[in-house]
């Protein structure tokens, strides 16, 4: 189950030789963010997931609001669905093999049909992080998690507001890594992308 859950929670991630700016107007920045996010309706591209022992893996991600996403891995016959409830897994021919209840995930409040972030998260810290990228990075924890010792990050590309990363601790010190490349928004996405079959 954990190896599931690492991929929709979001955490902690130190960014070696960058130089990191404290932004003073928090508030401002924080609704620049949320004003692109909530225009977003659908989103797609590929996503690399890195686990705590540095595994990596690659695939293709789908965000469709409210509450849907879907991943699908390049080297193994599992996608993972979400809708408002449950974290479905899938087999390769799309039948469930197990899933879990959604909860207070943050990708389950980040993909609400409109998020206000001091709502939902504590904010502990925006900075600019001026790197290859160049991002907001936004260090909060998560109102309604049982695991409050739990830094969420979200990191906003400073050009144009795009989500680029975001990183999970889980409740027992587990790191987990997602970042987002090839990003598509606003687009036509069929529903028949998050349709779960059932073996009965």
């Amino acid at each position: 189950m954990k190896k599931y859950l690492l991929i929709l929670s979001i955490l902690f991630i130190s960014i070696a030789s960058s130089k990191s700016e404290i932004i003073i107007d928090n508030k401002e920045v924080i609704s620049l963010i949320e004003n692109s996010w909530n225009k977003i309706n659908t989103m797609s591209g590929r996503f690399q997931q890195t686990d705590t022992d540095n595994n990596i893996e690659n695939g293709d991600f789908v965000f469709d609001k409210p509450y849907k996403a879907r991943f699908t891995y390049d080297n193994k016959d599992e996608t993972i669905i979400t809708n408002k409830i449950l974290i479905s897994v899938l087999d390769a021919e799309g039948y469930q093999v197990d899933s879990y209840p959604l909860g207070n995930s943050p990708i389950k409040k980040i993909l609400s049909d409109e998020i206000r972030f001091d709502e939902i998260f504590e904010i502990v810290s925006i900075e600019q992080i001026f790197d290859q990228e160049n991002v907001y990075q936004i260090s909060a924890t998560n109102k309604d998690s049982d695991n409050k010792s739990g830094k969420v990050l979200f990191f906003f590309s400073i050009d144009d507001l795009t989500l680029k990363k975001w990183v999970i601790f889980d409740e027992f010190s587990n790191k987990t890594v997602l970042e987002f490349t090839n990003i598509k928004k606003n687009i036509s996405i069929s529903q028949n992308t998050f349709v779960v079959k059932h073996r009965y």
